[in-house]
């Protein structure tokens, strides 16, 4: 198993052809440098020329029909047959060289379809039974579509050559996929006697989680994030790249020092955490229980065929064909009744002006330069313009990596429907073909519709079922219409657990400076039920995890980005919310913290804890209440030991609290204007609170804004908004 790096350099040698491995360039016959120099400056036909007059004259040399074979492999597919010959013939005269057979698999990787896979396939298992570790053999194999059979002729060759370098390592990933997993903790447990690196850390913990050993998978799984430096080959990266999020993968393609990666891998998973009243992390387990049954059930059967390689090739695969169309028309939007016609949504393809409508300005520039084909695509306001899919399959434009140029299928070996089981588990419902029960032609197994919560349905189908110019083969998504369209964004950007969490609840935060240092507290209150929250980091995993019975949780951090898990519980109902927070800096200086709503006490003094025990949770009151209003002032210079400031307070009833609260100002509100003299202590804040009587706050849905200025230069302080509800 390689990391994504080493398999991006793959998919570009399915592009581009890998010269081959020759004797040294002073070693080389003069002919055969001057072809290889001809060939190296784009004159394919003056190369051929010349390795095709040496190996006249020298007719036992492979060196000349390993020239003329890469000649002839730069005018595939019309030179195939020819650069084939040459290499066969390079092969029966250097039979104990897999140089040869290496360029025919080249020769497959740039044909593509069935017959470059058995090309493929057939010569790369030649080059591994000679040296395992010749040139990127083992990751080309790799991308070959592989059974059981397959995997254990493999683990047979391989076992050949114990000695060789990563040997081990490719038998061990074998074994899991094959679920011999009993063999492969025998292999990983004699390595790891004296070889504890992450690698065969993350690949014992992989071969423990899918065979559903969740306590020892996870024991070793944790050793392999904290040993995510030494994991050489990728292994951690390559596990996880299927549900990997776009910003993740960016992240990972930007370049994470080894000494980080498993920090950052750490709080990859901690933003997954389903349950944070639970303090181990069971999405783990559920990913290789879930890849497991994924890579079973919904391999990529044709990784060699162009819509796997290539985004233009997806684009032209865009369109339906008209059998495809119709089958939607007659089949999923007509109700079967005589006589009625389509009832569904719009269909997808009608928004989209054309086939090329979703090409990129690369690809339709790419195809401009094309001179046979001549097109001008039409504008058209309403076409899904320069989306980040390619279509059809996720495809960032800006980064290049394996899901950016290939999908991510050649990266997890799995059609759509696998990726789509890997990120969300089974669908609530499965349906096969189309809802029209009344016309047999709308029964097929080669369109399957699966039903999630909250995201809808999402459309599979195999073009090449529909007749067409299509040769899409494997199943892959196909929606039809803007909701399947927008469900099949839900499947290829995100990813969740299985695990339910139906609680409602809200939630909401206030930040304050911690008292006594740089640190910054996040007060988080949920409307219902106890609370319990997380600050995830880039890395590092859950800076601070805290529970509350009482639903307002403080959390504590220092100041930058983060994001926020909230979960809420009612009995044995979980709630499950995820946030992106800024916390913000009280450094030095003058500064505010946010508001906190609450209802009066009668004893003791005014302070965030007491403020906290009594707040409002929904920020609901009811009519004829006092609302008790909360906040902090840092740093507001105290000439013997009193702060001067002024404070307003300012009321609006709003009937749009989302617009309202964006604006600056607000004419007609009612406002409150009060100037203190506080004593102050030197480093502790200056609570700042009003009890708001009830005559102010009829019942409606308002805004509260309070800011503060220093009375001694006039300069703002700061302000801050909160919304509230008097019922």
């Amino acid at each position: 198993m390689r990391s994504l790096l080493s398999l991006v350099a793959l998919s570009m040698t399915m592009m581009t052809r890998a010269p081959a491995q020759a004797p040294a360039s002073d070693t080389l016959p003069k002919a055969i440098r001057a072809a290889r120099e001809s060939l190296a400056a784009g004159q394919v036909d003056a190369a051929i020329d010349l390795a095709q007059r040496f190996v006249s004259s020298h007719p036992k040399d492979p060196s000349g029909f390993l020239a003329l074979g890469d000649a002839y492999a730069e005018k595939i597919p019309d030179g195939r047959f020819r650069a084939l010959d040459a290499y066969r013939e390079a092969k029966r005269l250097s039979p104990n060289s897999p140089e040869p057979a290496y360029q025919m698999a080249q020769v497959g990787l740039r044909l593509g379809g069935a017959d470059g896979e058995r090309i493929v396939r057939e010569n790369l298992q030649l080059v591994l039974s000679m040296d395992p570790t010749y040139r990127n053999a083992w990751d080309q194999w790799l991308l070959v579509y592989r059974n059981g059979g397959s995997r254990s002729e493999m683990i047979d060759i391989l076992r050949r050559h114990p000695e060789a370098t990563g040997v081990r390592e490719h038998i061990a990933q074998l074994l899991i996929e094959n679920e011999e997993y009993l063999q492969a903790n025998a292999l990983i447990d004699s390595v790891l006697a004296t070889d504890s690196s992450g690698s065969w850390l993350a690949l014992r913990a992989q071969s423990a989680l899918e065979m559903g050993d969740s306590g020892s998978g996870m024991m070793f799984y944790r050793r392999a994030l904290a040993n995510a430096a030494t994991d050489s080959v990728g292994i951690l990266w390559r596990q996880i790249i299927g549900i990997a999020a776009p910003s993740e993968i960016v992240a990972w393609s930007h370049g994470i020092p080894p000494t980080e990666r498993g920090p950052w891998l750490e709080s990859f998973w901690a933003r997954r955490q389903p349950d944070l009243f639970n303090a181990s992390n069971e999405r783990i387990a559920e990913h290789f229980s879930r890849l497991r049954y994924a890579r079973k059930h919904f391999p990529l059967l044709h990784p060699f065929i162009l819509y796997q390689r290539n985004g233009v090739a997806r684009a032209l695969n865009l369109e339906p064909s008209t059998d495809e169309r119709e089958f939607h028309l007659r089949c999923e939007t007509a109700t079967g009744a005589p006589g009625t016609g389509p009832v569904g949504a719009e269909e997808l393809s009608r928004l989209s002006n054309g086939p090329f409508a979703q090409f990129t300005r690369e690809e339709i520039d790419s195809l401009r330069s094309i001179r046979s084909l001549r097109f001008q695509p039409a504008p058209n306001p309403t076409a899904l313009a320069y989306t980040i899919f390619a279509p059809l399959n996720l495809d960032l434009r800006s980064v290049d990596t394996v899901a950016a140029r290939i999908g991510y299928n050649l990266a997890t070996g799995l059609d759509d429907r696998g990726i789509m089981f890997l990120r969300f588990g089974a669908p609530d419902h499965v349906r096969y073909g189309g809802d029209n029960v009344t016309d047999p032609r709308c029964t097929t197994d080669e369109v399957e519709r699966w039903t999630y919560p909250g995201i809808g349905e999402v459309r599979f189908a195999k073009p090449s079922a529909f007749g067409g110019s299509t040769n899409v083969t494997d199943m892959v998504y196909r929606p039809m219409d803007q909701g399947q369209f927008e469900a099949m964004t839900k499947g290829l950007t995100s990813d969740a657990t299985s695990r339910r969490a139906d609680l409602n609840f809200g939630v909401w935060v206030s930040q304050f400076r911690h008292l006594g240092d740089a640190l910054s507290d996040l007060e988080v209150i949920t409307t219902t039920g106890a609370a319990a929250a997380a600050l995830v980091g880039t890395t590092g995993g859950e800076l601070d995890t805290r529970e509350s019975e009482q639903g307002v949780v403080t959390l504590t951090a220092p100041p930058g980005r983060y994001t926020l898990l909230a979960d809420a519980k009612g009995g044995d109902s979980l709630g499950r919310q995820t946030l992106t927070v800024t916390l913000r800096s009280f450094a030095p200086g003058i500064t505010m913290s946010d508001l906190l709503l609450g209802v009066p006490w009668d004893s003791g003094g005014i302070d965030r804890p007491a403020i906290l025990a009594h707040v409002q949770r929904d920020l609901t009151f009811r009519a004829g209440a006092t609302v008790r209003t909360y906040c902090e002032i840092y740093g507001l210079p105290a000439p013997q030991g009193i702060a001067r400031y002024r404070v307003s307070y300012e009321i609006l009833r709003s009937r749009d609290v989302t617009r309202d609260i964006a604006l600056a100002t607000w004419p007609g509100a009612r406002s409150l204007v009060f100037d203190r003299q506080i004593p102050a202590a030197p480093g502790r804040p200056i609570v700042e609170s009003l009890d708001v009587s009830p005559d102010q706050l009829p019942t409606g849905q308002y805004l509260l804004r309070v800011r503060i200025m220093d009375s001694a230069n006039g300069v703002e302080v700061g302000h801050s908004t909160v919304a509230l509800q008097v019922r």
